[in-house]
């Protein structure tokens, strides 16, 4: 059947590269010159719009002789739009037909804006690709897409701009990390979610730059500090009427999707909401909540650079963060509802987003783990059902007011409501390479879970009227709460001791967190390219964390404290911060150099016993950097910076737990902090007109006092392990890339590669143990596109890792490959046919000889109704050949862990989708115009 496959799609992409076309060789020709100087103008750009649709048809340079001959590859009218800095555009129709394919317009002449003749013309054409400072803008409209095409899709169709499958957005070689609409956050400022939530149809320019950092654009003095950033400047038209879309699909098996997108504007006002229930594995727009409410893996990290651990866990937060990344059969209900305004002369701004979700995820999963010691080789096999279910209710809010032209003021809340209920089932058992069972483990956890966030942020920042001269003043306010009650109930039998030891508690939780600071920071020129900026901040951090246990009494009730897993703890810090940068900012060159000392005062009491615990560092954190921009498209960086890592709480004196009975923890109250130095190197390079990008980084790490492991395994395999400090780890990277447009062809070719490099000590059972872990990958791409025929994607990754452990000589060496075929084919009577491939290929190891090969294909046909095709019938099917398996393999020190779960499989789906769009009355479509005097 896969041979039958591969024939069909290779005859229909030979029959799509081979499609018969009336198209022959048109040529434009000619010289541009200086009329004041008579030189010739080299680099002039020369771009061909079709006159019919103003839509852009290619575009070229001119050399160093001033002369220019591009290809043109039908005939028609079409307009020619001539420009070079600090002249006159101009623009001239041309029109080519069987008896006109050569047209050579001789020598054109240029005149410069400063000697113009009092009279002139006005005149509407498009200039497709414009650059203004470090701004590439994009007009929409030049660039033609399918009707009811989503920004998405038609990033992929500007020069420089790449889309991954997942919807990461790449521009200039570079990742792109924030979409804005019209300047501003529209749900949430993640790309994927921005680009395929709104229509290209709505889109006047599409602008990609640099974005400094808040605090360079206040002060204007250059940190060095960039973020790729679109911005998408919506049409005037579209402020005045809504937009959106509506899917309603069900499939085979029980499977739906349904989605509402709807996007209102008035002028300065947007309103827009969303809604989706599925359960495909599209749980909303985008779960970025975690992090920006300080969620993530428990870890609080403060301004001084110190992070703390408080006693939090995945049972403590309800598990499962509602974030799907293809483990087990979700089922989501999400909606949002964004609104943002302006007022007084745009003095008052308001963005605010309001977002719910209940999401439910079942998983069924089994996790294989090979130790390797010096003297025995054994296996950790664990099975587990899980079934997770959490409410979520998130919002946020920024007002911006501008005082006066000095002055502004910013407030920024954000807050979240998270409701979670989890429940699972382990077995998990020990045994030799002979089968011989070491300990086995059978555990129920449950657990219900509420947790409260609140964030806040006020900035009060002014300028003098010297330039260079400001203060800023930010307060800032982090709160949270998490309480949960849970069950355990637990057997543990050894290979020694076969006499079950049975645990049943009830264990209820609670962490509080309050942490604010306030900052002071003024920045004053010492001249017109040295500035110097000096910071303050003081931080309060108060925690609180009760951990208790309870024990069945003769009654049957779970109110028996048992106090070896109890603990109720308070934990306070309180930072003094201040710092220095000396920067140095030319036109193209910008370095800095400086430091912060901070002093730290560490306050823990235990409430059982009613002992202290005060500890306190002071430490120095330097830092410099150095950017070179040669041009506006190119740069090169280097930076440095050094911090210390604090030792957690748990590390140094940890919370018994009886959660996990087969991997014990204990603490090390010697342990120090560790300090890490960082250094960068960044190349990057783009030519806007040829679409050639090339980047190039590398980065290494190495750290003194690293905070690693030592694990002592007994006889019954049981794990205890400690953290302790050590010295030689290190770890590095190298990345790059290079790509090019190749317009005649219509075509992108682009090749990427990441190499890896990590070295670790650690200790098992007394004995030093050196780990090296090495990563290398090759990727590549080439896209096709014919508007009105076919599109073609075809991509390929080949990785290779390896992982070799000094305790027992052991390596472990494995290949992956990853080919991927994307197909669309426009077919007459508005019928389109697309098929994609996703290969996964994975060479077996040693450990693991079980083949886990997966080739993934999914494949649809679509028919289009009503005006400017605002109505689709699809009809879709996925994982065909049903062999999507969930898999993952990680190789780590003395250990190859390999895991396998369930996740969604082959399915069908029939979905109906209507685009639908309705501007204010008399509001015309704007088209991608100019006025340009000529």
């Amino acid at each position: 059947m896969q041979k039958s496959l591969f024939r069909i799609i290779l005859f229909l992409i030979i029959n799509c590269a081979s499609t018969p076309s009336s198209a022959q060789n048109y040529w434009l020709q000619g010289t541009i010159v200086d009329t004041l100087n008579d030189n010739k103008q080299s680099d002039a750009c020369i771009t061909i719009l079709r006159a019919q649709d103003s839509v852009l048809e290619t575009f070229s340079r001119t050399n160093q002789e001033g002369k220019f001959n591009i290809q043109v590859s039908n005939e028609g009218s079409y307009v020619v739009l001539i420009t070079f800095p600090g002249f006159a555009d101009y623009v001239e129709t041309i029109k080519f037909n069987s008896k006109k394919q050569v047209i050579n317009m001789g020598q054109v002449s240029m005149i410069s804006k400063t000697h113009l003749l009092s009279e002139f013309v006005l005149k509407q054409e498009i200039a497709a690709i414009k650059i203004k400072g470090d701004t590439t803008e994009y007009v929409a409209d030049s660039f033609k897409v399918r009707d009811n095409a989503t920004v998405e899709e038609l990033l992929k169709r500007l020069p420089g701009i790449q889309v991954s499958k997942s919807g990461e957005v790449t521009a200039q070689g570079e990742k792109v990390k924030k979409i804005m609409v019209d300047g501003e956050e529209f749900f949430t400022d993640d790309p994927a979610v921005v680009s395929k939530s709104l229509q290209a149809k709505a889109v006047d320019k599409v602008q990609v730059f640099d974005k400094k950092s808040e605090q360079a654009e206040f002060t204007g003095i250059d940190d060095g500090v960039r973020e790729k950033t679109i911005n998408l400047k919506l049409k005037d038209n579209m402020k005045r009427g809504f937009f959106g879309k509506a899917v309603a699909g069900g499939g085979t098996d029980g499977f739906f999707e349904n989605q509402l997108m709807l996007n209102a504007f008035k002028n300065k006002r947007k309103l827009a909401l969303f809604g989706i229930a599925a359960n495909t594995g599209k749980i909303g727009l985008g779960y970025e909540e975690r992090d920006k409410f300080g969620g993530g893996d428990n870890m609080e990290t403060s301004e001084d650079g110190f992070s703390y651990r408080y006693y939090t866990n995945d049972e403590d937060e309800g598990g499962w963060n509602g974030q799907y990344n293809g483990r087990g059969l979700p089922a989501a209900w999400t909606g949002g509802l964004h609104y943002s305004n302006k007022w007084f002369q745009d003095k008052l701004h308001l963005n605010s987003n309001y977002q719910l979700s209940k999401v439910n995820l079942n998983t069924i999963g089994a996790t294989l783990t090979q130790y390797n010691l010096d003297t025995l080789q054994y296996y950790n096999d664990e099975h587990k059902n899980s079934f997770s279910s959490a409410d979520r209710h998130s919002a946020n809010l920024r007002v911006d007011y501008k005082i006066d032209s000095l002055s502004t003021l910013r407030l920024t809340v954000k807050g979240s409501y998270r409701n979670g209920f989890t429940q699972d089932d382990y077995t998990t058992q020990s045994v030799d390479t002979s089968g011989r069972v070491f300990n086995k483990n059978e555990r129920h956890t449950q657990a219900n879970t509420i947790s409260k966030r609140l964030n806040s942020n006020l900035a009060f920042r002014k300028k003098f009227l010297k330039q260079g001269r400001t203060l800023s003043v930010i307060f800032n306010e982090n709160y949270s709460n998490t309480i949960s009650e849970s069950q355990l109930n637990s057997i543990v039998t050894t290979m020694l001791n076969p006499t079950p030891q049975t645990i049943d508690q009830r264990k209820a939780n609670e962490t509080e967190n309050l942490q604010a600071d306030a900052t002071v920071s003024y920045t004053e020129p010492l001249n017109k390219v040295i500035f110097i900026e000096a910071n303050y901040t003081l931080t309060i951090n108060n925690n609180e964390a009760k951990r208790l246990s309870f024990n069945k009494n003769t009654d049957g009730n779970y109110n028996l404290i048992d106090s070896l897993f109890s603990s109720h703890y308070n934990f306070d810090v309180l930072t003094n911060k201040g710092g220095a940068n000396l920067k140095f900012v030319f036109k193209k060159l910008n370095f800095s150099f400086g430091g912060a000392i901070a002093s730290t005062q560490f306050n823990q009491k235990d409430n059982f016993t009613n002992k202290t615990f005060h500890r306190s560092f002071t430490n120095f954190f330097p830092s410099a950097s150095v950017k070179y921009r040669p041009r506006q498209q190119q740069s090169i960086s280097f930076n440095y910076n050094g911090y210390t890592q604090q030792p957690s709480i748990d590390q140094i004196q940890p919370l018994r737990q009886n959660t996990d009975p087969l991997n014990v923890s204990i603490g090390n109250p010697n342990l120090v902090q560790e300090f890490d130095h960082n250094l960068s190197i960044n190349f990057n390079d783009y030519k806007v007109f040829s679409g050639l990008y090339k980047y190039l980084g590398a980065g290494f790490t190495f750290v003194n006092n690293d905070i690693s492991q030592a694990q002592n395994i007994n006889d019954n395999l049981i794990r205890t392990y400690q953290y302790i400090n050590v010295d030689g780890n290190y770890n590095g990277y190298l990345y790059g890339g290079l790509g090019q447009s190749i317009r005649k062809l219509n075509m992108h070719l682009g090749m990427n590669t990441n190499i890896n490099l990590s070295n670790n000590y650690s200790f098992v059972n007394g004995i030093r143990n050196r780990n090296e872990n090495k990563g290398i990958s090759l990727g590549g791409e080439a896209r096709y596109n014919k508007d009105s025929l076919c599109s073609i994607e075809i991509g390929f990754n080949i990785s290779y890792n390896a992982n070799y452990s000094t305790i027992n000589s052991s390596n472990t060496n494995y290949f992956t490959y990853r080919p991927n075929l994307d197909i669309s084919f426009f077919l007459p009577l508005k019928f389109e046919i697309g098929t994609t491939i996703d290969w996964n290929i994975r060479q077996k190891v040693a450990a693991f000889d079980n083949n886990n090969n997966v080739l993934q294909w999914n494949a649809y046909i679509s028919k289009k109704f009503l005006k400017n095709d605002a109505l689709e019938l699809r009809a879709s099917g996925y994982d065909l050949l049903n062999q999507n398996k969930g898999f993952s393999r990680v190789a780590y020190a003395n250990t190859v862990t390999q895991q396998n779960y369930n996740t969604i499989q082959r399915y069908g789906m029939l979905s109906l989708i209507w685009n639908f769009t309705k501007t204010a009355a008399g509001a015309p479509e704007q088209s991608a115009t100019s006025i340009l005097i000529n």
